[in-house]
């Protein structure tokens, strides 16, 4: 009886052990990931009524701030231009948490960043609030810009610019005034949060950043990329009008009849048989390795950075090399088409998407500042000079003639994916010394036909383009 009493004992203390230790590496290990975590609202609710930090525009407009009010709290985070930042700056709420950069810079905001904390030696001995201000890289006119364009469509665009990373605009619709949900009114703000949650429409979500949609012919400078890298600048794909997959998979036809020609001739009339073709000739391999450098197959997808991780899934190129090529099951979000533009855009580069430039104390100095960083070189320069060519034809000559600007030579695509229901196009401008790329994104295509819905998204992205480079700075990017 003795015995099994030990036995027993012995058991209930390996038991405790092992409870112990996973309580030590749910609280130790991953106390970094816990805190990060997208349902995790405590962060944010600690410090709901604390003083805070601005956020203000490249070009000095203040999009969140707190402001003294009479009441029991003292303070209120307000939101100056409402909806115009919902999706950059994000909201705090009381009983929500938080998102954007409110929940994501939030030790910097709240002063629980030790550099924002300890400006001077006093405030080793001192308790006083000290908050950072935060100092972003989209431009308040930029914005204004993005957001008149996209009226009364769902959707997203990214004003992105190539040598630095740095978003100059990123506009989402449908959106959310933020200020509702800061509100004391505590039951109003959950009220209208579960208004936003449940809307189909998902005016929550930050479309731009987290919102995969499938890139259909966007892909093919991808497929191009791999082919010059190849050497298959000068194959020439024989006339066809549609093309049988080597493993049986679904017949990739061309609606225009029949096509080919080398990669120049397949950009010009967006030849889905000769780009499934010429994916056979390179391999899927070789599209998976240079769809990897790009950053569109990662282990980890493209994201603004000090965004949250896990926000997104992985995609790969899981299907044959010839709808591989024409980006057949490839999704992709409005930043990370951007991206890849904005790489091909700068020489083969690859830059980290940022929108945060600096951390500055309440006195105005900068703390922090979070300057361009190299991702890698994606692509050789010659590679990319010959992209941008092709690009700058397909303006000229191929199915993108709707994104043309007078007196500017400009490089870019437009596409419609096979039975999906949105529209993309991208910009980069002026094509030979690039200031910005611009990629639009449209969904719920309620247009007759392909052709108009191409015709329309590009009419947009034309228009952003031409309003961003009029703007009175010569270098958008430099306020």
């Amino acid at each position: 009886m003795t015995r099994r009493l030990t036995h027993v004992g012995v058991v209930f203390l390996v038991i405790y052990g092992l409870l112990f230790f996973r309580l030590e590496m749910i609280q130790v290990l991953n106390a970094n990931s816990l805190r990060d975590h997208s349902q995790n609202s405590r962060e944010i609710t600690l410090v709901f009524d604390k003083p805070r930090g601005s956020i203000r525009t490249a070009d000095g407009e203040i999009v969140a701030q707190t402001v003294a009010v009479s009441g029991k709290q003292g303070r209120l985070r307000q939101y100056p231009y409402g909806p115009l930042y919902s999706h950059v700056a994000g909201f705090i709420s009381a009983e929500n948490g938080g998102s954007g950069l409110e929940r994501t810079h939030n030790k910097f905001l709240a002063g629980e960043d030790l550099g924002v904390r300890i400006q001077d030696n006093r405030d080793l001995f001192i308790d006083r609030a000290r908050t950072g201000q935060i100092e972003i890289s989209v431009r308040h006119d930029v914005q204004l810009i993005t957001r008149a364009a996209m009226t009364g469509h769902v959707g997203a665009a990214v004003v992105l610019e190539p040598v630095s990373g740095s978003v100059l605009g990123l506009w989402n619709a449908p959106h959310f005034d933020p200020n509702h949900l800061s509100s004391h009114d505590l039951t109003a703000a959950m009220t209208d949060y579960g208004v936003l949650f449940s809307d189909p429409e998902q005016p929550l979500l930050n479309r731009a950043e987290f919102q995969n949609h499938e890139m259909g012919s966007l892909f093919t400078i991808v497929t191009a990329a791999a082919a010059i890298e190849q050497e298959l600048s000068g194959f020439v794909v024989p006339p066809l009008e549609a093309v049988t997959p080597v493993d049986d998979s679904r017949v990739i036809t061309h609606t225009d009849g029949v096509c080919g020609g080398n990669i120049a001739s397949l950009m010009l009339t967006g030849c889905f048989p000769g780009w499934a073709t010429m994916g056979e000739k390179i391999g899927r391999p070789g599209l998976n390795d240079v769809s990897q450098r790009l950053g569109l197959s990662e282990s980890s997808p493209i994201r603004l950075e000090g965004s949250p991780q896990g926000a997104l899934q992985v995609t790969r190129l899981d299907l044959s090399a010839s709808h591989a090529a024409i980006g057949t099951g490839l999704h992709a979000t409005p930043l990370q088409v951007a991206h890849v533009f904005a790489t091909v855009a700068n020489g083969g580069s690859r830059m980290q998407p940022r929108v945060v430039e600096r951390v500055l104390a309440h006195d105005g100095k900068v703390l922090q500042e979070f300057g361009p960083s190299v991702l890698g070189q994606s692509i050789s320069k010659e590679t990319a000079a010959e992209l941008r060519e092709l690009l700058a034809q397909n303006v000229i000559h191929g199915t993108a003639q709707d994104l043309s600007i007078s007196g500017m030579e400009v490089g870019g695509m437009v596409a419609s994916p096979f039975l999906a229901k949105h529209v993309w196009a991208v910009v980069i401008a002026p094509v030979t010394l690039p200031e910005v790329v611009v990629a639009v994104l449209l969904e719920h295509d309620s247009f007759d036909d392909h052709q108009t819905a191409e015709a329309h998204v590009a009419a947009i992205t034309r228009r952003i383009t031409e309003a961003v480079l009029r703007l009175p700075s010569s270098n958008v990017g430099g306020s």
